[in-house]
């Protein structure tokens, strides 16, 4: 028979190592418990200030945009006014010899001119036909204005019929004015195509070029640094949208955003 002493000695043993097992048990269940509410607090502020940074830059955007539309107004209704005036009276000049008719000539000129560059910078600070006739006839006005203008080719089709409030569709319209933009002034393409798709939970809208392109490796350097990307990017951002780019050294630019809805829907 084992000596009783020994026998306690055992159970007094087991007991530690079964208390220390316990122990270790309940430290372990207190770290995992404690990580998960740390990881949740953690994704709770992360999220908290997420919607701060995008309060914040929809505030600063809408900021821009009543300057904008501000800025726009004045120079349609007192800077396009005042030159439709000083042209009226240009054209009461004697134009009798030679001389003075082409000097009054090269005046009506410039200032036609003058005028026609005003109104467009008026409009594309303050999008007019997007007010009065929506996102998807401003779109088509802005693509018929710039293939006008210039000797690329713009495709441009949209299949939705939105119902948008007027902040969603003017931050889509900038969106898509600066990526054509982006694309006339620095890919040298030769087309252009412009995609939009609407959902019940999105919007995608895809622009494709044919032009330079560049390597893969300098697309964050280019978000990084590009104004028009980063003022793109803002908007996104704001929007709660994503931003894919796809490129390639002289293959073009394939550009893809999907803009969430739930805070885009007209509630009229």
């Amino acid at each position: 028979m084992s000596d009783p002493k020994e026998t306690e000695l055992q159970h007094l043993i087991f007991g530690s190592i079964l208390v220390m097992l316990l122990l270790a048990v309940a430290i372990i269940t207190f770290f995992i418990v404690y990580q998960k509410r740390l990881l949740k607090e953690q994704r709770r502020l992360q999220k908290v200030k997420d919607d701060y940074q995008r309060q914040l830059l929809g505030f600063s955007i809408s900021i821009q945009e009543k300057e904008r539309v501000r800025i726009g107004q004045d120079m349609h209704d007192e800077i396009g006014s005042a030159l439709s005036a000083i042209k009226m009276l240009v054209n009461q000049l004697p134009n009798n010899d030679i001389e003075s008719h082409q000097l009054i000539s090269g005046i009506k000129n410039g200032l036609s001119n003058t005028i026609s560059d005003v109104r467009t910078i008026a409009n594309n600070l303050f999008p007019s036909v997007l007010a009065k006739f929506g996102l998807a006839d401003a779109l088509h006005h802005q693509v018929k204005v710039l293939s006008a203008s210039n000797t690329l080719k713009i495709d441009m089709m949209i299949d939705a019929k939105f119902e948008l409030n007027y902040e969603y569709e003017l931050a889509i319209y900038r969106i898509m004015q600066e990526l054509i933009n982006n694309v006339i002034n620095h890919a040298n393409a030769k087309n252009l195509s412009i995609i939009l798709n609407q959902t019940t939970e999105c919007i995608l809208a895809t622009v494709k070029d044919d032009g330079c392109g560049f390597d893969a490796e300098i697309i964050e350097d280019l978000i990084q640094t590009g104004i028009g990307i980063k003022s793109i990017q803002t908007r996104v951002a704001a929007m709660k949208a994503t931003l894919k780019i796809t490129s390639k050294k002289n293959a073009g630019t394939l550009i893809e955003i999907h803009i969430p809805l739930n805070d885009g829907k007209d509630q009229r």
